[in-house]
């Protein structure tokens, strides 16, 4: 038995260690197309609406640095979810598990999994506690990725946010930039850019608004997406544990400090005790 599906490629890298990919051409445009548009709208916001007003004495230069080091998580969280293995089940081995009375047989990939486990049919993998396949990110959102991807909602949101109230601002507030050249070609076409990046900076935050709710949700009453699907009223509706049990059990024992930061690592203890993570 193949230890991992043929879409799955792993490559190892110096600097953050393995590298998961999901070789998927749907996943693959969808994914160029959100690193495209945070260079649109970073480019817009930096270099049409910040830089010009800062020249002018109207902008500080906290509120660009703060501008660009949420571009920066933005893109290092998207970065970090779409390349996390998302939690795949290993090949059957020797069970270590003491109970593994409510394991499950998948009749695709042929392998045990343990209970809220799921096949993906677009990784062609089973993923522990899958929550859904994402192809914004080119990859599942499972027990072992989901930190990452709820980070990526959470700074993706604040990104969006300040750069539409930027776009206000643009619109409504600031004077005809001065020290700005005039000829370039961003400058001279800015009205269609900003109608644009406007419009777009207002359908990531709202999106990025209700996807943190709902995820927020499904945290305390720890459900997943794949739960909210199968079964949308539960009898059962009550809050499970408490917003910061929940978000300790999403991102691990780390310091709180840390959890903000897509370089780290989500510090828990074993996830189950069929077989060692590949």
């Amino acid at each position: 038995m193949a230890a991992f599906s043929q879409r799955i490629l792993l490559k190892m890298c110096p600097v953050v260690g393995r590298l998961h990919f999901v070789n998927d051409t749907q996943g693959i445009l969808c994914v160029s197309f959100i690193v495209a548009y945070w260079l649109y709208g970073v480019f817009c916001n930096l270099v049409i609406i910040l830089l010009p007003r800062y020249y002018d004495g109207l902008v500080s230069g906290v509120i660009i640095g703060i501008y660009s080091a949420l571009g920066v998580l933005t893109i290092c969280s998207l970065f970090r979810a779409s390349t996390l293995n998302p939690g795949r089940i290993p090949p059957n081995s020797e069970s270590s598990q003491a109970d593994e009375t409510d394991w499950t047989y998948c009749q695709v990939c042929l392998r045990t999994r343990p209970p809220r486990a799921h096949h993906c049919r677009r990784c062609r993998q089973c993923v522990m506690k899958m929550d859904h396949h994402c192809p914004w990110i080119n990859n599942c959102v499972g027990e072992a990725n989901h930190w990452a991807f709820y980070q990526l909602l959470f700074y993706a949101f604040l990104l969006s946010a300040m750069s539409f109230i930027q776009c206000l601002l643009h619109w409504y507030f600031f004077p005809k930039c001065v020290h700005c050249d005039r000829t370039a070609f961003y400058i001279r076409h800015q009205l269609g850019l900003m109608y644009l990046e406007t419009t777009l900076s207002f359908l990531m935050f709202a999106a990025m608004g209700c996807m943190l709710f709902g995820n927020h949700l499904n945290l305390i009453l720890d459900r997943t997406t794949l739960d909210v699907l199968h079964n949308p009223y539960p009898q059962d509706m009550r809050v499970k544990r408490t917003s910061l049990e929940a978000y300790a059990d999403l991102c691990g024992s780390r310091s709180k400090l840390t959890w903000f930061c897509p370089c780290g690592e989500r510090r828990t203890g074993p996830m189950y005790m069929h077989a060692d993570m590949v």
